[in-house]
């Protein structure tokens, strides 16, 4: 036969069925679309020169293998579906005379098509968006746009394509080996089969409830954020597992409960609804659990990075209580130098002279900070401690004496606290400062420190050291009696880590009067700073400079970053969940449409069979939705520890978002039904 023969069949074929090849021609280019946008920016250096974001291609490169995976899924998704609809047809081709062969090729013929226009519509797609996407991007952290119009390169072009077109031709491979395993009576009645009841799969049904509880179990029951981003994947994958396995067996098994409910299935709105559901629920099944499962994709990833982004200023002022941070110590042979608070102020001081800086307010703080394990009552070192541990038991303890406390807290007034300690040698005050398990105001009658015990004299309910430690371990303040109590602290967890034991710390913090002019010098002063230190003191000298104003300025890089990857990810969901939902509707019209013709020849009135199409699509179609609510408030808890390691506090900010967010996406998934449900019924009808 003539090359033109399968072109010719195969863009007919396409033409008269255009109601279910464009969607899937548009959802491939909108993937495509946005896999480029990703992986261009990642690669594009002018954006990271330009923001100086160390997290940019990172992320981006990360979202372009979330959105070639979602992609590979969506294409097989979408591919079965049209093999479904159309293997009627190849089956009357083999009856006409034509080989097996020749199917194939046409089907290859008309997946060349449809690829090709993909591909070059979403490269397209990708090119036109793509200078959008770096405005926002450069928008979202507050930069100057980067100069240009466009960004092409050519192994990005063709990555994306070859990568789009590999999906394609692995698509068309299943659907060749479908063919040549079914016979030509096979592939006719294709269309019509799966419509036997399914039997309840009772070890499926327990499997989902199982992992369906264990992913909420552990959502509901992790107590600090190490172990939140350790479970979490763990989580995900069991609850994802569960609702496949209840929407396959357990919504079988629901609406079979209801059919044995006489008083409610022998009602003439109920029961077509019901038995047509129960007869074909197997196979509506996965695409409802992929629409829940898109759905929740949706809700958590915008939800969160909106929630990072909206509280960025909040969470660096919580971290932050002033503006700069600097210790620093020098190293002399085996014996190790603090600098002094003198030393450190005037370098601070003449720095923020000559770069017109004044400053309002500077704290000295003579610390140590250690970190332990705690069991029981105990802050346990690695020589003290036997067996497995829990990221739960993670704590970092800041210590100072009676008299720095004093020496601070003099500077300001807390009325909760007391002023005298009055501490003994075997007596302490204890403060939690940051709390990821227990609770702020719980505190030990004694405590175990190096294998001394201390008596908990006093509970603060401030702590006078500024923290900037972040939200992932437990942090305690201490305070002891004196230099002597603090030294035999500082020797046993020097025996105990050895080289990798912790140091005194003399930390100044200051405040400077004019905080613009503070963020103007930035990093001029941090410069400056540093030059200082190291012409005063040469040698091996080590220090930590920490800045409000570097923090906010990486803090907003991470977080524009997750914003925009969430966005992306969240359209791409978003996406892919209405072309679902698309097919459903279309899938379910053919099959009812014979169903309900025979219902209105039996004497069912119009108003009738269109009332029991309403709650069919209705049960249908909210279901995943509800799932989708369901799920998000379940992860809550695990969200909130997650949001803890980037810093970010504030429950009501993430409350706000979420509720924001599930009903703007409820109202999107409304609209898109009765959209949807105009297709539905006019095939129907």
């Amino acid at each position: 036969m003539k090359h033109g023969f399968y072109f010719k069949i195969a863009s007919q074929n396409i033409r008269n069925n255009m109601r279910l090849y464009f969607p899937r021609i548009l959802t491939e280019a909108g993937l495509l679309g946005c896999f480029y946008i990703m992986i261009t920016l990642s690669l594009d250096q002018r954006l990271s020169k330009a923001l100086g974001g160390a997290y940019l291609s990172a992320f981006m490169g990360f979202g372009a293998v979330v959105i070639g995976l979602l992609s590979l899924i969506l294409i097989l998704y979408v591919n079965s579906f049209l093999m479904k609809r159309r293997r009627s047809d190849y089956g009357l081709y083999n009856v006409l005379g034509l080989e097996k062969r020749h199917i194939i090729r046409v089907l290859f013929t008309e997946s060349l098509i449809t690829s090709l226009v993909s591909v070059l519509a979403g490269l397209l797609f990708g090119m036109l968006f793509y200078k959008a996407s770096s405005l926002l991007i450069c928008r979202l952290f507050h930069a100057d746009a980067v100069a240009g119009f466009y960004y092409l390169s050519a192994p990005t072009l063709a990555i994306a394509a070859v990568i789009f077109i590999g999906m394609d031709f692995f698509a068309f491979a299943v659907n060749s080996v479908s063919i040549m395993r079914l016979k030509p009576v096979e592939m006719l009645s294709d269309r019509h089969a799966g419509e036997r009841e399914p039997k309840i799969k009772w070890f499926v049904l327990i499997a989902g409830v199982l992992s369906l509880g264990a992913g909420y179990a552990i959502a509901l029951t992790v107590r600090s954020p190490l172990s939140a981003l350790l479970l979490f994947f763990a989580a995900v994958i069991l609850v994802i597992i569960g609702t496949y396995c209840l929407f396959v067996t357990g919504t079988t098994f629901i609406l079979k409960c209801l059919k044995k409910n006489k008083r409610f299935y022998y009602d003439r709105r109920h029961m077509p609804a019901v038995s047509g559901l129960l007869f074909r629920m197997k196979q509506n099944a996965v695409g409802l659990a992929s629409i829940a499962i898109l759905a929740t994709g949706v809700l958590v990833m915008i939800s969160t990075t909106v929630s990072l982004y909206s509280g960025v200023q909040d969470t660096v002022e919580a971290n932050y209580p002033q503006q700069l941070y600097l210790s620093a110590y020098q190293k002399d042979g085996g014996e190790i130098r603090q600098i002094s608070f003198d030393e450190l102020n005037r370098i601070v001081m003449e720095a923020s002279e000559d770069n017109g800086v004044e400053i309002r307010s500077i704290e000295n703080t003579r610390m140590l900070i250690v970190h332990y394990l705690t069991r029981g009552n105990a802050l346990l070192t690695k020589q003290e401690f036997e067996g497995s541990w829990s990221p739960d038991e993670l704590t970092s303890a800041i210590y100072i004496t009676e008299d720095t406390y004093q020496q601070l807290r003099g500077q300001t007034y807390y009325s909760f606290d007391e002023q005298n300690l009055d501490l003994n040698g075997d007596e302490i005050a204890f403060c939690r400062i940051m709390s990821t398990v227990h609770d702020l105001g719980d505190a030990p009658k004694t405590l175990t420190i190096g294998g001394k015990e201390y008596r908990v004299k006093h509970l603060l309910s401030y702590f006078p050291v500024s923290s900037n430690y972040g939200n992932v371990v437990d942090v305690v303040g201490i305070v002891v009696a004196d230099e002597t109590v603090l030294n035999g602290i500082y020797l046993a967890q020097k025996e105990a880590y050895g080289e990798n034991a912790s140091e005194y710390a003399t930390r100044i913090a200051v405040t400077f009067a004019d905080e613009e002019a503070m963020k103007a010098a930035g990093t001029d002063l941090e410069h400056d700073i540093v030059n200082r230190l190291k012409i005063a003191f040469p040698g091996e000298l080590s220090y930590t400079l920490d800045t409000k104003w570097e923090s906010l300025h990486n803090t907003l890089d991470m977080y524009s970053t997750f914003l925009f990857l969430g966005i992306l990810l969240g359209f791409v969901c978003l996406f892919s969940t209405i072309l679902i939902i698309y097919y459903k509707q279309i899938s379910e019209g053919y099959e009812d449409r014979e169903r309900f013709q025979i219902m209105e020849k039996i004497g069912m009135e119009a108003r009738e069979v269109r009332q029991t199409i309403s709650s069919q699509l209705v049960l249908t179609f909210f279901l995943p939705l509800i799932t989708a609510a369901v799920h998000t408030v379940f992860a809550f808890p695990i969200l909130l520890k997650l949001l803890k390691i980037l810093m970010l506090s504030n429950t009501m900010l993430f409350i706000s978002c979420t509720l924001i967010t599930l009903a703007v996406f409820a109202a999107v998934y409304t609209l898109v039904y009765l959209l949807t449900a105009r297709t539905y019924y006019k095939i129907v009808h």
